[in-house]
C-alpha cells in the first residue's frame, strides 16, 4: 500500500488501488475460514455488494453473505491519507450514519469497520502536518461494542473497529498498534485481530451455524 501510494497519491486514494489492497485482504481472511458446510450452503465473501440500508442501498466493501438469508457480516473500510484534521469528523459522522442505516435493516449481523491513518503525513510538501491520532482512537472506540442480549436494539455503535495508524516511513511499513494502546487500552482495534473478532462474534450470536471454523 505505500508503495501505491507513493508511486502516484492522487491516483492511487481517487482509482480505489490503496483502499482496495485492504478489501482483499479482509476478504481473504475471511473467505480462508468458510467452513464445508458454509461454501455448500452457497455463502460468499463478496466486494462491494449493493446493500439496500433503511434510507438507500449502499456498496459494502466486504459482506459475508448467506444465498437465502442475507448479509451476515457487512464491513466498511476507509483510508484517510490527507486533510486529516479538517475532514476526520465529517466522515466519523458519516461511517455512523451509514452503520445505523444497516443495523435498522439488519440486525443481527456483524457490522465491523477498519479506518487507515498515516502515522506521519506521507502526502509531499504536508510531511509536517501534526495527526492527533489519540484522540481518533477514543472517538472510534466510543462506537465500538454491541454487547449482550440487547444488542439488536443497538444502532449507530459497530460490533468491532480496527484503527490502523501505519508508519509509511519504515521497510516494511509498520501498524502502530502499541501507539493506540497508549490512548484506548480496551477494547483491541487491531487490524491483525480484526477478522477473527467478527467471527468470534459472530458464533457468539448464531450458536446453531458452523459457518465459520
Amino acid at each position: 500500500m505505500g508503495e501505491a501510494y507513493r508511486r502516484d497519491p492522487v491516483q492511487a486514494v481517487r482509482g480505489q488501488t490503496f483502499i482496495s489492497l485492504l478489501h482483499e485482504y479482509v476478504a481473504t481472511q475471511l473467505e480462508s475460514r468458510l467452513t464445508t458446510f458454509a461454501i455448500r450452503r452457497g455463502i460468499k465473501v463478496r466486494l462491494e455488494p449493493l446493500i439496500l440500508g433503511s434510507t438507500k442501498p449502499k456498496n459494502v466493501d466486504v459482506a459475508v453473505v448467506d444465498p437465502d438469508n442475507g448479509p451476515l457480516i457487512l464491513i466498511g473500510l476507509r483510508s484517510q491519507m490527507s486533510s486529516i484534521g479538517k475532514n476526520v469528523l465529517t466522515y466519523y459522522e458519516g461511517i455512523v450514519g451509514e452503520c445505523v442505516s444497516l443495523q435498522e435493516r439488519f440486525p443481527m449481523a456483524v457490522h465491523g469497520y477498519a479506518y487507515l491513518h498515516p502515522y506521519r503525513s506521507i502526502m509531499p510538501g504536508h510531511e509536517e502536518v501534526s495527526i492527533d491520532h489519540l484522540r481518533y482512537a477514543r472517538m472510534y472506540a466510543a462506537v465500538t461494542g454491541r454487547p449482550g442480549p440487547g444488542y439488536k436494539g443497538l444502532r449507530g455503535v459497530f460490533d468491532e473497529f480496527a484503527y490502523m495508524v501505519v508508519d509509511f516511513g519504515r521497510n516494511p511499513p509498520d501498524v502502530m498498534d502499541e501507539h493506540i494502546k497508549t490512548a484506548v487500552p480496551e477494547p483491541d482495534m487491531s487490524i491483525h485481530t480484526f477478522v477473527n473478532r467478527l467471527i468470534t462474534r459472530f458464533k457468539s450470536r448464531l450458536v446453531f451455524w458452523d459457518v465459520f471454523d
